[in-house]
Formats: C-alpha cells, sequence, structure tokens
C-alpha cells in the first residue's frame, strides 16, 4: 500500500499543474451542470417513514375514504383579547383576515380549507369557552415539515402585521400564529438560519483555530482551498444522483437529499478535510527536515499517511454509509450523500492538497522557514527485505526532540500504565453508565427557541384551548358493508365515542356522534333542546362528510374520530393517550363477542406520525449502531491486521461514546427544565460520527506505532509514536471539535445539543482515548508480548550455561 501512495504522490508531484487546472474544471463542471441545491432538496420527517408504519397507512386510509378533505396539517391564526371577552369589532378583524386566505384568492397557496367561528358545525368549537379568543384554521395541503410551509408562514405573518398597522384595529387585542405548519414552517426557518450561521461559523473557526496553532497564513489556504474546492464539487455531484431517475434505465433509483444534510456536509467535510491535510502536511515537514527535496517530500508523505489518511476516512464513510439500511428515509439517503461528499474530499486531499504542497515548497510555513538536514548515512544491515523499506528509514536515529508534555506523558504513561487505565477508566465511569439510559424526545415544540412566534402563538392557546386541538388523534375505523351508515353503525360509534372519553389524558372526542366533542349522553328526550340541537348536528351533511366516508369504494365503510388530548400532539403524555387508544382499540377488534370484531383502526394525525417515528428511528439506531461497528472494525482489521488492538480500539470509541452521551444529558437537563430527552437525532448522528472519528485518530497513532517499532523495538516504538503525534492529532481534535462547535450557532435545539455532544466527544477522543487509553493498554500488551517472547530465550541461556557446567565437570 505504501508503495501505491508513493507512486501516486511522484505521479501528482509530477504533473502537479495538471492536477490542479482539472479539479478547477471539475469545480465548473458542477457549478454548470448539476441542479440548483435549494431546488431538489426536501425536508420534513413524517413524510419519510415506510408503507408499513400505521400512520402511514392511515393517511393513505383518510386520503381515499375522505378524498375532498385533503389536509395534511393546520395552521392557527389566534385573535385574543387578554383583559376581557372578544367585541364584535375583535370579531370583525377576523373576518377581515379569513376573506384574505379563501382558497380561491390565494392559488399560490397551499391552503386547501379554512373554518372561521362562522363555519356550519365546527364554527362553534373554534370560539374558546371564556370568550377571550376565536380561532380561524387554515388546512394545509402539505405535511407540517414541508418546506414550502415557510412561504405560507410569511403570507400569513405579512398579513396579521398589516391587519394590526390598519387605523382601526382595535387596542389590546392580539393576532398570534401556531398549529402543526406553523411550528414546521418556523423549525424550517430555524434550519435555515441554523445552516446559514453554521457555514459562516465553521470557515471562521477553522481559520482562526489553524492561526492560532501554526501562525502561518499559506499553511492554512491548502486546507481551505482543497476544502472548498471539494465541496462543490461533491454537493454537485449529490444533485445530480437525486436526477437519476430520470435517466433510461435508472427509473428505480429514488435518492432524496434533505435541507440539513448541508449542515453535515459543512462540518463533516471542514473538520475531516483539515485533518487530512495537516497530516500530509506535518509528514511533508518531517521529510523536508531529513533533507528530501520539495519533490521527493511530496510523494515520500504521501507514501507515508496516503494508507492512514484513506483508512481514517474509510471509517467515517462506512460508518455513514450503513443508514442506507435504514427504514426512516432521512437517514436511508443522508448517510449515502455524506459519504459520497467525504470520498471526494478525501480525493482532493490525497491529489489536490500534494499538488498545492508541490507548488508552494516550503513557502507554505511562511513566515517560518523549515531547516534541511542532509540524510544521516545508512548502515549496512542484514534486515528482511520488507524491513529495509520500511517507511522508518526515512527517519533519523537521534533521540526525539518534541514538547515536555508529549516526552512526561509517555513516560509515565510506560512507567505505570496499569494504574492509568483503571483509574481513567473508573473516573468515566458513571457518566458512562448514565449514558446506557438516556431519554430521548421527538416533541418538536422543544426544538424551538420560546420567542419563536409559532410558540407564542402555542403558549397563549394554551391558556384558553386544549393543547391536544392542534393536532388532533385521528381514528379510522373500516368495515366493509356500509356498517357506519346504519342504525346499529351509529349506536356502536356512539359506545366507542363515549369509551374514549372516559380514558385518562382525553378533553374531548369528535364522532359522527358527538360532532362538536360535548360530553357524550345516553338522553335521548326529543323534548329537551340540548338533545334536539345535538340531533340536528349530526344529521347535517357537513358532518356526514367530515365523518362518515362518502367515496363510492368506501361508502359507509370508513367512520373517523378525533380525540383531542389534554397535552401537546408532539408530547410524550400524547402518545401514551394513543397506546391507550390503540391497546383497547386492538382488544375489541380482537373479541368476537365485540361489535367491533374484524374492525380495521389505523390512526393519523401528528401524533400518529411523532409515535411511529420515534418507533421507526429507535428501530433504525439499533440496527445502524451495530453496522457501524462491523464496518469501522472491519477497517481497522484490514489496516492494523492486529485483531486484539483493534477490538480494544473499538471498545475505547464505545466507551468515549456513552461517556460523551451521559455528560451531554446531564448538563442539558440542567440547562433546560423541563427537560424530557435529548433530541431524537443525537444518539444516531453522535454513534456513527464519533465511532467514525474516533478511530481516525486511533489509526493516526497505531499506524505510527507500528512504523516506529520496526526500528525501535515495541515499547519504545510506542513512547516515539506518542511524542511525535501527539501535537498534530491533538491540533486536528481541537479543529474539529472547533466544526463542531459551529452547528451551536444555530437555533434549534437539536443542533445544538448534537454539536456540543460531538465537541465534547471528539476533546474526549482527542485528550484521553488517544493520548491515555490507548497507549497504557498498548504497553500492557507489548510488556506481555516481550515477556513471553524473553521465556524462551533465558531458558535456551539456562540449558546451554548447564551442559557447559557439565562438560567442565568431565575428565581430561
Amino acid at each position: 500500500m505504501q508503495v501505491m501512495y508513493e507512486r501516486l504522490g511522484r505521479l501528482v508531484s509530477r504533473h502537479w499543474l495538471l492536477v490542479i487546472v482539472g479539479w478547477i474544471a471539475l469545480v465548473a463542471v458542477a457549478r454548470w451542470a448539476a441542479p440548483n441545491w435549494d431546488s431538489i432538496t426536501y425536508d420534513g420527517d413524517l413524510a419519510y417513514m415506510p408503507d408499513r408504519m400505521v400512520s402511514v397507512q392511515g393517511e393513505k386510509l383518510l386520503r381515499e375514504a375522505f378524498p375532498e378533505n385533503r389536509a395534511k396539517s393546520q395552521l392557527v391564526i389566534a385573535c385574543i383579547r387578554p383583559d376581557g371577552r372578544l367585541t364584535g369589532d375583535d370579531l370583525e378583524v377576523l373576518d377581515r383576515i379569513a376573506e384574505k386566505f379563501d382558497e380561491e384568492r390565494r392559488p399560490d397557496l397551499p391552503i386547501v380549507g379554512l373554518w372561521t367561528p362562522r363555519t356550519e358545525v365546527i364554527g362553534k368549537k373554534l370560539t374558546s369557552r371564556d370568550g377571550k379568543a376565536a380561532l380561524i384554521v387554515l388546512l394545509v395541503a402539505n405535511e407540517f415539515m414541508a418546506i414550502d410551509n415557510i412561504h405560507l408562514l410569511d403570507a400569513v405573518q405579512e398579513a396579521l402585521e398589516e391587519a394590526r398597522e390598519g387605523a382601526d384595529f382595535p387596542a389590546g387585542l392580539r393576532l398570534e400564529i401556531s398549529g402543526s405548519a406553523a411550528i414546521g414552517g418556523d423549525t424550517l426557518r430555524a434550519t435555515q438560519e441554523s445552516i446559514a450561521n453554521t457555514e459562516v461559523a465553521t470557515i471562521a473557526l477553522v481559520v482562526i483555530i489553524l492561526l492560532l496553532v501554526y501562525r502561518a497564513p499559506v499553511l492554512i489556504a491548502i486546507p481551505l482551498i482543497t476544502i472548498a474546492l471539494s465541496i462543490v464539487v461533491s454537493l454537485g455531484l449529490v444533485a445530480a444522483a437525486t436526477q437519476l431517475n430520470h435517466l433510461p434505465g435508472f427509473g428505480w433509483v429514488d435518492f432524496k437529499v434533505f435541507k440539513t444534510t448541508k449542515i453535515f456536509v459543512f462540518v463533516i467535510l471542514f473538520g475531516s478535510g483539515t485533518d487530512f491535510c495537516l497530516f500530509l502536511i506535518s509528514r511533508f515537514k518531517e521529510e523536508l527536515h531529513h533533507g528530501r527535496q520539495q519533490a521527493e517530500a511530496v510523494a515520500a508523505a504521501l507514501g507515508n499517511v496516503g494508507e492512514a489518511l484513506a483508512g481514517s476516512a474509510m471509517t467515517t464513510i462506512l460508518g455513514l454509509g450503513t443508514m442506507v439500511f435504514a427504514d426512516f428515509g432521512k437517514y436511508h439517503n443522508s448517510g449515502p450523500a455524506l459519504s459520497l461528499c467525504l470520498a471526494v474530499t478525501l480525493l482532493a486531499c490525497l491529489t489536490l492538497a500534494p499538488a498545492l504542497l508541490r507548488a508552494v515548497g516550503p513557502i507554505v510555513f511562511w513566515p517560518f522557514t523549515e531547516s534541511h538536514r542532509p540524510p544521516p548515512p545508512r548502515a549496512a544491515t542484514t534486515a528482511p527485505a520488507s524491513e529495509a523499506a520500511a517507511p522508518c528509514d526515512a527517519i533519523d536515529d537521534e533521540p526525539v526532540s518534541a514538547g515536555k508534555f508529549w516526552e512526561g506523558l509517555s513516560r509515565g504513561i510506560i512507567a505505570r500504565p496499569g494504574l492509568i487505565l483503571l483509574t481513567s477508566y473508573l473516573l468515566l465511569a458513571p457518566l458512562a453508565y448514565r449514558g446506557l439510559h438516556i431519554h430521548t424526545s421527538h416533541d418538536l415544540t422543544e426544538e424551538l427557541r420560546p420567542d419563536r412566534p409559532s410558540m407564542v402563538g402555542l403558549q397563549l392557546l394554551r391558556k384558553h384551548f386544549p393543547a391536544g386541538d392542534l393536532g388532533p388523534i385521528t381514528i379510522l375505523a373500516e368495515r366493509d358493508g356500509a356498517a357506519f351508515d346504519k342504525p346499529a353503525g351509529g349506536r356502536q360509534i356512539a359506545e366507542l365515542t363515549r369509551l374514549l372519553y372516559d380514558l385518562p389524558g382525553v378533553d374531548s372526542v369528535r364522532s359522527l356522534a358527538e360532532p362538536l366533542g360535548d360530553k357524550p349522553s345516553k338522553s335521548h328526550n326529543v323534548f329537551n333542546s340540548e338533545y334536539r340541537r345535538k340531533l340536528a348536528i349530526t344529521r347535517h351533511p357537513r358532518t356526514k362528510a367530515i365523518y362518515l366516508a362518502q367515496a363510492p369504494q368506501l361508502e359507509g365503510d370508513v367512520t373517523r374520530l378525533d380525540v383531542i388530548p389534554k397535552d401537546d400532539p408532539f408530547s410524550f403524555e400524547a402518545i401514551g393517550v394513543l397506546d391507550e387508544i390503540d391497546r383497547r382499540l386492538t382488544t375489541l377488534a380482537k373479541d368476537p363477542s365485540s361489535d367491533w370484531y374484524g374492525t380495521r383502526f389505523v390512526y393519523a394525525g401528528t401524533t400518529a406520525g411523532v409515535r411511529d417515528l420515534q418507533a421507526v428511528t429507535d428501530s433504525d439506531q439499533t440496527l445502524i449502531q451495530r453496522l457501524t461497528v462491523i464496518a469501522v472494525l472491519g477497517v481497522l482489521i484490514v489496516i492494523l491486521r492486529r485483531p486484539v488492538v483493534c477490538f480494544y480500539l473499538i471498545v475505547t470509541v464505545l466507551f468515549s461514546y456513552l461517556v460523551t452521551i451521559g455528560a451531554t444529558e446531564a448538563i442539558f437537563s440542567t440547562l433546560y427544565q423541563p427537560f424530557h430527552g435529548l433530541d431524537w437525532k443525537v444518539p444516531i448522528f453522535l454513534f456513527v460520527i464519533l465511532t467514525a472519528i474516533g478511530e481516525d485518530y486511533n489509526i493516526y497513532l497505531v499506524t505510527r506505532v507500528l512504523e516506529e517499532q520496526r526500528r525501535r523495538g515495541l515499547v519504545e516504538g510506542l513512547r516515539v509514536a506518542v511524542v511525535r503525534t501527539g501535537g498534530i492529532i491533538t491540533s486536528c481534535g481541537v479543529i474539529m471539535a472547533g466544526t463542531f462547535i459551529s452547528m451551536m450557532f444555530g437555533t434549534l435545539r437539536g443542533m445544538l445539543e448534537l454539536g456540543f455532544a460531538l465537541s465534547l466527544g471528539v476533546m474526549l477522543d482527542t485528550l484521553v482515548v488517544r493520548p491515555v487509553l490507548v497507549p497504557a493498554f498498548l504497553t500492557l500488551l507489548y510488556r506481555r508480548r516481550e515477556r513471553r517472547e524473553r521465556a524462551p530465550a533465558a531458558t535456551s541461556a539456562a540449558v546451554g550455561h548447564h551442559a557447559r557446567g557439565e562438560w567442565q565437570r568431565q575428565p581430561g
């Protein structure tokens, strides 16, 4: 492998100008031929779950049974008077706003219906019981996290601002927005802000850290140029890959990319790409120091570190690539996209970066100079050819001169490896134990800051309406034979409505029997005015259109019930209510004595979607974690060819992951109250990225250990490798952590948690795992091996000595 990378280095060194021109041409092609990134990216979560999930089946049945009900989410406009009941002028403002969002007047918006307090049947429920709030409900065709909801949110906010600025706007009246579509649109806005902030912060932090560490402007230009060009090319390739399904024979390809993918592209490519470049530059400097000429130094540097760079990149590429086996569409597509981008960056670091080094030469270290020394004379040796050709031959035999810190650390570890190893694990064990029992949250409202418009509206609405009104749990019951359009079916629906109403956590139930969600009653007194009113509403055509299937193929076969939980539709409590509903209805459907025997129940709505999202992502997380470990372990064994060492390296990164996620939960549970858990995306991305990147640094260290051991022996080679790689690996770790810190400049709490966790994990790998846990274990391993190797030699010497003594005692 070393010979292959040396040949590549010589080729790049000889044709460096052609390589640079070639990369510039690739950038031009990517900019010209690839589709615009924003035009091909998606977002949302619930739209990318597998078809087997109950909520997906529920949404499908809802569209088939109620084709006129095209809404997938809602945006709520709230008219609120905190200090008293709404006045006639207040309601006139609400009416004028509603007129602006009539479906026919705004065909540019994804609005498929509109409810106001004046809407028949449902309108009564849109005014609060205390008379202080009234709602406009915009029925939206998009899933709540669709990117087009940003445009809708902008239009609604613009209309509300115009209303507030009107001369006749009543004093003391508040206009706010909320609803699932508003929350989703606000989340996507925050995502766009996070992407922009992350891009700027990533570049700024990398430049600042490089300047502080190396103080060489030209040096920092090489990784920046290399990574910038590789990002343009890789994003172009990913964008082009989304269009493969339009080519003949590729219709089966369904590849998508998402808005948030760009955040990971920037931080991973800048972090990993900078590391790759700095390892190459560091070895280039070493080769110059040993007397090689510029062209030879580039080839030798690439030959010595090429395999380590490729191996470290492959751990991340394969780790992210395992996400292709996920059921959740975002994971399934995002992992391979990031792998492709990192592969392009690796190629750039193996070709473009050496070409740039060849172009600028020692100037890369300006204003510092790199002294050249002639290589030491080679002593005659009888070593095997494989050893004579080892990379260590380029290294002088003089004592290693490095910082006192790494010298002291390496000698301390070698002196007391067992004590240091045991103490380190014991100190970190409590956090690792906590990491085994973390909780995650799928509550989207916890992602947003309290000052976001949808969150302000949500807090106000909670004071006047049940929180579940923003996203009811929709139950769809299907039975053949138009069963629900008969008197017996009506009685069964009424009984089921009462059963659901009495469940804990349920505020109300809307159905064919109780269209307004009133408390169910068994009274059928026709002289009771309330009963007559309810009877008129249940027989109203709109009621039937909402709660009983009218589609010809399913007419009367499907009925709908909307359960309003007392808590937010995204909350654990609402999911708990759905779990209990599902348990009760499954029991009824399987009970031969029940009127609902054989009925198919499915669910739709935000809560059902979030519950299924939790189930599918939990399943994917378990699968991907296992596959990532297998993939990374495979790369380690191929590169290092030492199974015991490879297994231990895997143990260290798994332990590092547990410590990191345990510490992250401990910190954020203190910062946020109430705290229901880390964002659901944190564990899986942290595991994949930290496992792969943690092994990057282990590969850099262990490959250098093996190189030094060929010349210096097992333990001394280990010590020298720790000293020689300590500074560069630490610098790379600081840079990588800095790129992940840039994720904390966004406004999404999930990105804040993930950025913090990744930064902490990288620093833990950089400052504890790689310089302490790995060398301490290797010292114990190598000393045991040395003792085993010395034992036969000592036995042979003793036998020889005994034989000589016996010979001397023999006469004449």
